[in-house]
């Protein structure tokens, strides 16, 4: 099976269920506080094994740097070192963070604060 947005957001919806979670980009009847996942290419897959390296990007979005801040340190929490679980019916053998903290990366068009975050998979 392959990973999907969908099945990153109901994994992170339990883990941190303070944050609402969206597929891909901010549309605009996303929440004003919120956080969209997307899927990126990763590493080259296996050629012997099933293993992947897909990597995953979080951007967190709020009204205030405090709040943003707080949502984006709660989702490296919720991933970073994280071993040994199932994203929908796909094996994560690891995730790894790809920076050492949350990046803010501006405001958007509505004054709203963001930060990115980046993950590496080890899927099986």
């Amino acid at each position: 099976m392959a990973l999907t947005v969908e099945e990153i957001n109901s994994y992170l919806r339990t883990e941190v269920p303070q944050i609402a979670f969206v597929d891909n980009d901010f549309a605009a009847a996303s929440p004003e506080e919120c956080a969209y996942t997307r899927i990126l290419g990763g590493k080259a897959p296996s050629k012997w094994t099933k293993k992947a390296e897909p990597g995953i990007q979080i951007v967190v979005r709020a009204l205030s740097t405090a709040t943003a801040e707080a949502a984006a340190n709660a989702v490296y929490a919720a991933l970073h070192g994280k071993s040994e679980f199932m994203l929908g019916e796909v094996r994560v053998v690891k995730c790894t963070a790809e920076q050492s903290a949350p990046g803010y990366t501006g405001k958007d068009e509505s004054n709203r604060i963001m930060y990115s975050l980046n993950f590496t998979l080890i899927t099986m």
